[in-house]
């Protein structure tokens, strides 16, 4: 009997992880002037910043009840194994739903859903975590107590070049009735209950990654688990704050690309910080 992990493309995992682990990733799709591709394995995200930074409309979407079926059917060829999936927001993508569909149409008394209430490294780490209590025996309800308990320890605080696109995008959450304003602030966002809100409203970018970095070294005196820094298509800018983070600290960390799915909505010049507390 064996627990797998399976998870989809907004965990823009380590490179090599998935591969390492053998672990399925199921990809969201993104659409580039009505084109649909495949997170990852028809559109690189290289190519479709380039795009974006060019003006191509763009959109996305999730995987479909098929794609999550063509997996859990696989998975489960052996019997008595079980499948955990472990998704980004429920608030931010249909994914879940695709995968509930899914698991009822294959198996449902073998496959359990988690929704981690977050995106990108949130949901990455989560996934980390739980592949590693699969090696070491755990089961399935030990793991969901291991993620309910990772859950509000995981901050992830982003800054956007524009609002526009999460504003384009429906993607603005609770920043939604303060939308007039944050076009002439430079904002740090965050995740809050699943959805973007925002975490405070600098008015300046120098303000504002000044901001950052006084909530990182916060994070450092209380005590990090993990620590993983994003960027979309600016990863020269980003690398250099996780250098300056490395000399700082000495504290591991991952470099990340936001792939193109929620870099559509963010834009190509977003930097981000995800940080999960140490445990008491």
């Amino acid at each position: 009997m064996a627990i797998r992990i399976v998870t989809d493309s907004t965990s823009y995992l380590p490179a090599g992880f998935a591969a390492q682990h053998d672990l399925p990733v199921v990809p969201l799709k993104i659409s580039v002037n009505g084109v649909f591709s495949r997170e990852f394995v028809e559109m690189t995200a290289d190519v479709f910043y380039a795009k974006q930074k060019a003006g191509a409309k763009a959109g996305t979407t999730q995987p479909g009840p098929e794609d999550f079926i063509a997996v859990y059917a696989k998975l489960l060829a052996n019997q008595g194994d079980e499948v955990l999936s472990i998704h980004l927001s429920s608030g931010m993508s249909g994914t879940l739903n695709s995968a509930y569909i899914a698991a009822e149409q294959t198996d449902p008394r073998r496959i359990r859903l988690y929704d981690v209430r977050t995106s990108g490294l949130g949901l990455g780490f989560m996934v980390m975590q739980a592949v590693k209590l699969v090696a070491r025996g755990a089961v399935i309800t030990d793991i969901i107590t291991m993620l309910d308990g990772m859950q509000p320890r995981t901050h992830i605080y982003f800054l956007v070049g524009t609002m526009k696109y999460l504003i384009e995008g429906g993607r603005i959450g609770k920043a939604a009735g303060v939308a007039a304003s944050i076009l002439q602030i430079k904002p740090i966002l965050t995740v809050k209950d699943g959805i973007v809100d925002v975490f405070e409203r600098p008015r300046t970018m120098r303000t504002a990654r000044d901001r950052m970095w006084a909530l990182i070294d916060q994070a450092v005196v209380k005590g990090i688990e993990s620590i993983g820094f994003h960027y979309t298509g600016n990863r020269a800018e980003v690398e250099a704050i996780q250098t300056e983070f490395t000399k700082r600290t000495g504290i591991p960390s991952v470099l990340s690309q936001l792939g193109p799915v929620v870099g559509c909505h963010t834009g190509p010049d977003t930097m981000a910080v995800v940080i999960v507390d140490q445990a008491l």
